[in-house]
């Protein structure tokens, strides 16, 4: 092949022995055959062995190597190398890209109203540098009887979660004899360049990265990366209103090979207060009267408020109300509802001033407090007045603390009093 050699080659040339040449040539395992350009290419994109193994060489073996090289590559090959250089050398001289945002746990504090040591649940925030600014995302698995998290962030922004307190079970309270194993990894943060503004309502890219046990054997089934927090809402991978979590720890006297009933030993060892369950029976259904049927219409006006409240806070997770059918005078219940799931939340008939709950009552209170976090936390706190804030602060910190009387949770939800007797023997909701 022909090639024009300049006069600083020449010179370049005179220096380094033929010897030298082969010396490197050897060292880097074999001449390179005659290839396309897209072959070259295809070999370059991992380059990252052949670039350790030059970088074990001295200066002129390296200089010997190129001059090997390029008397064997045609012109196609050798403009593929150099772009492949000049890429290399941009990604090594360009500064390492600073993270605008990182995550951020914190601790809901009012475990400590509840009589409990650990945290139930713990928030996760996304925090702008400069200027500061902290933002509200989601929030992470609900315990019950409280589990204090082992974590640390590392250099890539990661919050990594370590043994002993990253590994749950979840029981399906629609289906009790469905049990998972789950073993927390990290949450992954959005891209360096991503940042907010204090109005900004968009979703990050932030994903929950965890592994699924096997019960018995407690090997990885399979290693799984979701959406958060979509994945903890209504119908998602891990929806808080389906999923009872309980914390998993292994005493000595167990082994990660232990069977499955050991396991269940261990479950049935943990520390739990009944009344602090999230999740009980789904199908459970009580009914409530207004003490003054006469307030029935702010029943309704309560109801159409909180739905306002999800569109502009929870976008992903939305309510509804369902009307009663007016040609079926047994249907006249007006319905509160998930958008996505059709779960509903509870339900209403304003001629009879009543109120169902068709769910426990901490899964009840679990809704309204993940409803009142997010107003409290929106990013845009113009779109709501003074005491809608207020009252989403209220709704908040009274649906998070432990509560047994439904008629007390009534009270906080409405504003307005009821009874759990009827006044007469017609008031029910078909």
């Amino acid at each position: 092949m022909n090639r024009k050699v300049f006069a600083s080659d020449k010179g370049i040339s005179n220096q380094i022995s033929v010897e030298q040449q082969d010396k490197a040539a050897n060292r880097s395992g074999s001449t390179i055959p005659q290839q396309d350009a897209d072959d070259l290419k295809r070999i370059l994109q991992d380059h990252s062995a052949l670039v350790a193994q030059l970088a074990s060489l001295s200066s002129k073996e390296k200089v010997a190597l190129m001059h090997h090289w390029m008397a064997q590559l045609d012109s196609e090959q050798l403009q593929a190398l150099v772009a492949s250089g000049q890429q290399q050398l941009a990604v090594l001289e360009s500064p390492p890209i600073q993270s605008q945002t990182r995550l951020l746990l914190k601790k809901d504090y009012t475990y400590q109203q509840q009589g409990l040591s650990r945290p139930t649940q713990y928030y996760v925030y996304l925090r702008r540098r400069k200027p500061k600014l902290d933002r509200y995302i989601g929030t992470l698995f609900y315990v019950p009887q409280g589990c204090t998290l082992s974590y640390k962030v590392d250099a890539k922004g990661r919050v990594l979660f370590y043994p002993p307190h990253n590994l749950f079970q979840l029981k399906d309270t629609q289906n009790p004899t469905d049990t998972r194993l789950v073993r927390l990894l990290f949450l992954e943060p959005p891209p360096p360049d991503y940042t907010f503004t204090k109005q900004q309502n968009d979703s990050p890219q932030i994903y929950l990265h965890l592994e699924y046990l096997d019960s018995s054997t407690h090997q990885v089934l399979s290693q799984e990366c979701y959406p958060f927090p979509f994945c903890m809402y209504e119908g998602g991978q891990l929806d808080r209103y389906r999923w009872e979590v309980s914390v998993v720890s292994f005493t000595s006297g167990v082994e990660t090979s232990s069977s499955g009933s050991a396991l269940e030993n261990l479950s049935s060892r943990l520390t739990t207060d009944p009344s602090r369950r999230v999740l009980t029976d789904s199908n459970q259904l009580t009914q409530f009267f207004l003490a003054n049927p006469e307030q029935a219409p702010l029943i309704l006006e309560r109801m159409r408020l909180w739905v306002s409240w999800s569109d502009r806070a929870m976008s992903q997770s939305r309510w509804e109300i369902v009307q009663p059918e007016q040609t079926d005078p047994d249907n006249q219940a007006y319905r509160l509802i998930h958008s996505d799931s059709k779960r509903t939340i509870l339900s209403c008939r304003l001629d009879q001033a009543i109120v169902r709950f068709h769910h426990s009552l901490p899964v009840v209170m679990q809704w309204f407090q993940a409803l009142g976090l997010a107003v409290s936390e929106s990013q845009d706190q113009r779109q709501y007045t003074a005491a809608e804030l207020k009252l989403a602060h209220s709704l908040f910190i009274n649906m998070s603390l432990s509560q047994t009387d439904p008629l007390v949770v009534l009270k906080q939800l409405f504003g307005v009093s009821f009874t759990d007797s009827a006044t007469s023997a017609d008031r029910q909701i078909d």
